[in-house]
């Protein structure tokens, strides 16, 4: 659990003060401070607004919501009347977080602005009724949409949506080039591991996935070289030792990709370098472009069973999967494979079959995931289709059974998954 940051400057005083409120659902090499929220809070930083960042992390066993409710209350007084208060939404705080605004007192004229995947990827004419709380929504990446809710100036092309007004369902369409960089900015401290953004979104429509653009207008985004070069620069200078990659395909546009990896060789980069990679899309000057470098290639293959890729939208080129993880081996290039269990038409067999695939193409690592079931997401809205049950009780549910396997199979799914 962190402290607040509060960040005070000496330029005029803005309209609005922030508070920024991030409940994390933290993994072994995660920092403090998760990338989204702290891009807002680099972006009010340089734009001189004050702001206070209150984070917890909801799958410590330390999380108590009382306490969290104790500490934005605190942040609230703290920066006193009409000042703007910002939640990032996810599956797994969800629930917390309507409890925490039905509880708070807020200060005269205080206004709550909701973003996040929950608030992104809901149907038009519903936020309102889920959180009744809330002045604004935001659909898509936030930086825009809080510095100017905060200077009381336009929010056109920053997908904000006003309570009350008619619902467009419209995401934020403004580039990500000139946002100021978290890690420079001080708000996401330098620490062993870390994990890094080079670009947004995706141009494939996966049915299970949050990560292409809700609204399909602008299916990837990158931030500018100069920014991701200064990044590197100090990841070199502070000895970095291991970097993830958040971008959902690393090298969805060639040129992009290799110029980075280019700026990290060049920066002096000596961290073991996680990509996110699709077998089909890798080029003869894409992994020329690795060299040099200690890299791991992460590819969610998601399943080996042509039927269940299609289903999912995810369709898999077999043959050319076998071609291109030929190519990576040849190089001696390391790399792991996720899969997930629990998909539609998917049984115990089939699982079976697609982790048998994995091994027997000389796979060094496989990774297997329970499947999610994600607001937004087609198979969100198929789950009576194919009859999946979720699991009840927990901050992220995920299906247990379906139409093509029982409790029982999903359970023996589970334990090849831990075994792997």
């Amino acid at each position: 659990m962190t402290s607040s940051l509060i960040h005070s400057t000496r330029t005029t005083q803005p309209t609005r003060n922030v508070v920024l409120v991030s409940i994390d659902w933290r993994r072994p090499g995660d920092g403090k401070t998760s990338l989204g929220i702290a891009s807002i809070a680099a972006t009010l930083s340089a734009a001189g607004i004050r702001y206070q960042l209150v984070e917890s992390t909801i799958n410590e066993l330390s999380f108590n919501l009382e306490r969290e409710q104790v500490r934005i209350q605190q942040a609230l007084d703290d920066m006193g009347p009409h000042t703007l208060l910002g939640f990032g939404v996810f599956v797994w705080n969800d629930e917390a977080i309507c409890q925490l605004m039905s509880r708070l007192l807020l200060p005269a004229g205080t206004s709550i602005v909701l973003g996040g995947p929950q608030i992104s990827y809901m149907p038009a004419g519903r936020l309102e009724a889920a959180y009744p709380q809330a002045q604004w929504f935001v659909r898509g990446a936030g930086e825009h949409a809080m510095l100017r809710l905060a200077q009381g100036a336009s929010s056109d092309g920053c997908g904000v949506h006003v309570a009350g007004e008619p619902d467009q369902a419209q995401q934020a369409s403004l580039p990500l080039n000139g946002l100021a960089s978290p890690f420079m900015h001080g708000v996401v401290q330098m620490a062993p591991e870390i994990r890094w953004e080079t670009q947004r979104g995706c141009q494939f429509k996966c049915s299970f996935c949050q990560h292409r653009d809700a609204d399909g207008r602008q299916p990837t985004r990158a931030f500018d070289l100069e920014r991701l070069r200064a990044e590197a620069q100090m990841f070199a200078a502070h000895r970095v030792k291991r970097i993830s990659i958040l971008d959902p395909i690393f090298h969805s546009n060639d040129s992009h990709a290799i110029a980075v990896l280019n700026l990290l060789k060049h920066a002096g980069v000596s961290a073991q370098i996680a990509l996110q990679c699709r077998f089909e899309m890798l080029t003869e000057p894409f992994l020329n472009a690795l060299q040099g470098l200690d890299v791991t290639l992460e590819f969610g293959l998601q399943t080996a069973i042509p039927s269940e890729s299609r289903l999912i939208q995810r369709s898999n080129n077999m043959p050319k999967v076998e071609e291109k993880l030929a190519l990576v081996k040849q190089r001696g290039i390391d790399f792991e494979v996720s899969l997930i269990y629990g998909l539609p038409t998917q049984t115990l067999d089939s699982f079976q079959r697609s982790v048998n695939w994995c091994q027997q193409q000389g796979v060094p690592r496989v990774k297997a995931w329970p499947l999610m079931l994600l607001r937004g997401t087609p198979l969100y809205e198929q789950k009576s289709q194919y009859a999946m049950r979720e699991t009840e009780g927990l901050a992220i549910p995920l299906v247990l059974a379906s139409d093509s396997f029982t409790e029982a199979e999903y359970r023996a799914m589970a334990s090849i998954a831990e075994a792997l």
